[in-house]
């Protein structure tokens, strides 16, 4: 789980604003850009569980998205957008990428009343670039959203995505279903909390060394053939596994804005995940992980 929920949030902040203009939908709003750089410390970037595998690093990142409206009826519009960026690992810098790739919304708001929700369909598409062969390939992602405002200063969205990883290697050609609620709250007009809780089910990819060979045999028997040696690490030989989980993730953050253009945001996320249907000797033990990662991250648009 890398710095998850940059895109969603994006589209988030678009349709907030969107919404706060009712019966303004025949209106194109102009094109706008979004810029962030961010500094994220993962404590576990194997996915992995147990002394020597939970391996921790620090990523450094940046990207830029450019979004633009477009009206189609009085309480229809779509949003079109491009984003790119890059994530430098400092210590596994085969982990390391850059990408590329766009998104498409289309949204409807039934009525122009201040509690009236925004419906959102969407579908994306990138093309990842890793320091590691074996994971490069394109992500896809298909879904459906709800904003609405619960108070002037609470926004709640709620989410439903089906995502899809193409990799060189079949291993990380990956699949799950995610749902996710977020609620926003506005403490005053530069300060926002955040909340967000989500589910997963499907596909995970988890690294693992060799130095346990009772462990090693279950991974063998729950993932064949979906193994191959990771070449994102040179520390020792380590294999990538695939195989089914299911994953909750938590995230608590807080946004400090400077103006009306500029941000500074603080948060925690934590993932935890259990492999379903573990075959011995493996236990659901051994394919279990958790998860923390600490993000600062400058936001701005212009």
């Amino acid at each position: 789980m890398r710095r998850a929920g940059s895109t969603e949030s994006a589209v988030a902040v678009a349709l907030a604003v969107l919404a706060g203009t009712p019966g303004s939908a025949h209106a194109a709003g102009p094109l706008s850009f979004r810029a962030e750089a961010s500094y994220t410390s993962d404590d576990n970037v194997t996915r992995s569980k147990g002394e020597g595998e939970a391996l921790s690093d620090g990523i450094l990142g940046a990207g830029v998205r450019a979004i633009y409206p477009v009206p189609i009826s009085t309480r229809t519009r779509a949003i079109l957008q491009g984003f790119a960026g890059a994530e430098k690992f400092g210590t596994y810098s085969g982990l390391s990428r850059n990408f590329i790739g766009a998104q498409g919304d289309l949204q409807f708001r039934p009525s122009g009343e201040f509690g009236a929700p925004t419906y959102s369909a969407f579908v994306r598409t990138s093309k990842d670039e890793y320091e590691s062969d074996l994971r490069d390939g394109y992500r896809h992602a298909f879904g459906v959203t709800v904003l609405k405002p619960a108070t002037d200063r609470i926004q709640i969205l709620g989410a439903l995505a089906l995502n899809i990883g193409d990799g060189k290697s079949t291993v990380f050609d990956t699949r799950n279903v995610s749902l996710r609620g977020n609620a926003d709250w506005s403490l005053s007009r530069w300060d926002v909390v955040y909340l967000g809780a989500e589910y997963r089910r499907g596909d995970i990819v988890s690294t693992l060394s060799r130095n346990d060979a009772l462990r090693t045999l279950g991974l063998v028997n729950t993932a064949t053939p979906n193994i191959v040696q990771d070449d994102a690490f040179n520390d020792t030989v380590r294999d990538a596994y695939r195989f089914k989980a299911a994953t909750w993730v938590a995230t608590l953050g807080y946004n400090r804005a400077f103006g009306e253009r500029h941000s500074l945001d603080v948060s925690w996320r934590r993932a935890q995940s259990s492999a379903q249907n573990p075959v011995a000797p493996a236990t659901a033990s051994d394919l279990r992980y958790a998860v923390n990662q600490y993000s600062l991250a400058y936001l701005a648009r212009f």
